[in-house]
């Protein structure tokens, strides 16, 4: 075994230290809140700060209340930014930290679920903007590549895996965003997406996606996108079940990581081992989740969340 591999198993007490040395409480591996809900909950660390979103208890199936609040003790408190913004039973928003704050992106549930993205540090939702006429049936998925460049993904009313450019450049004028060079890719998706920029120092794939198409197999899929309607690098998770729920990817030192729900009710957690191309292997941790795991924060903290059988969040790490 690695010394990546051991850093995995350990990776609880490594995180604890590194959260006290920062100031922030260290949680339980697994931490079950009181907050209920539905769907693929989404995580964001900036500094000792975690973001979080998912869609609340709520309000109407169509339109669930969307909770967006952060925590500075790993989640055992939660404060909640103010908001009316609604999200469709099941589903729930992207998070994408910027080191001072996240953007978020989300299928309106009040608004055919017209893909709609705003930008928080924590005390409102600022820079709100509704791309008239682009709807997300799922979840979408953030992820910001080494120049700053913002991409956004999703699936289309016909399941088809969508990617294009956020900018936000005129928020800071008191504008709204843009999305643009919109890429429609051949693949589907019976669930939302999951993107990351792969810097992990081993493959270094760039902008990475991965989806469940909803085959015989319900296995999960990988490519490199490149701004072309082929993406690269294909390849498919090796797990003992498959998946028909949204997966999550992260990129942290020395390797790629994905999470998923199994077929089987339980979280899935697996690595790449720095392939090329990507080659995901993800075992059982053993833990029961009711829907879509969400991607796990960035970097090294190995982080992820979603809501267990009983509807309540969880917030766990290795």
């Amino acid at each position: 075994m690695n010394r990546r591999r051991l850093a995995l198993h350990f990776g609880a007490v490594t995180i604890a230290a590194m959260l006290l040395a920062t100031g922030a409480a260290a949680p339980a591996s697994a931490l079950t809140l009181g907050n209920t809900g539905s769907g693929r909950p989404a995580l964001a660390l900036v500094g000792t700060r975690m973001y979080i979103a998912w869609a609340g208890s709520s309000g109407t199936a169509a339109a669930k209340e969307l909770v967006v609040g952060y925590s500075t003790s790993a989640g055992l408190r939660i404060t909640k930014v103010p908001g009316t913004e609604r999200v469709p039973q099941g589903e729930g928003a992207a998070l994408d930290a910027d080191g001072t704050g996240v953007y978020l992106a989300w299928p309106a549930g009040d608004n055919g679920n017209t893909l709609t993205a705003a930008y928080t540090t924590g005390a409102a939702l600022t820079c709100r903007t509704s791309f008239a006429g682009v709807v997300s049936t799922h979840a979408p998925a953030l992820a910001t590549d080494p120049a700053g460049v913002r991409y956004l993904a999703w699936t289309d009313t016909a399941g088809h895996l969508n990617v294009g450019r956020l900018n936000s450049t005129a928020c800071a004028g008191g504008g709204t965003m843009t999305l643009t060079n919109r890429v429609v890719l051949p693949e589907t998706s019976v669930a939302g997406p999951a993107l990351v920029y792969d810097d992990s120092g081993s493959s270094n794939l760039g902008l990475v996606l991965a989806w469940t198409p909803g085959d015989a197999a319900h296995s999960i899929q990988v490519g490199s996108f490149t701004a072309a309607a082929t993406l690269s690098h294909r390849s498919q998770v090796n797990a003992p079940v498959g998946s028909i729920a949204a997966p999550g990817l992260s990129s942290a030192t020395a390797d790629l990581y994905i999470t998923f729900r199994g077929d089987n009710g339980s979280v899935f957690y697996g690595y790449s081992e720095g392939c090329i191309p990507t080659c995901f292997y993800a075992s059982d941790l053993g833990e029961q989740a009711a829907a879509g795991v969400g991607q796990p924060a960035d970097g090294d903290y190995h982080y992820y969340t979603y809501f267990d059988p009983t509807g309540h969040l969880v917030i766990s790490h290795l």
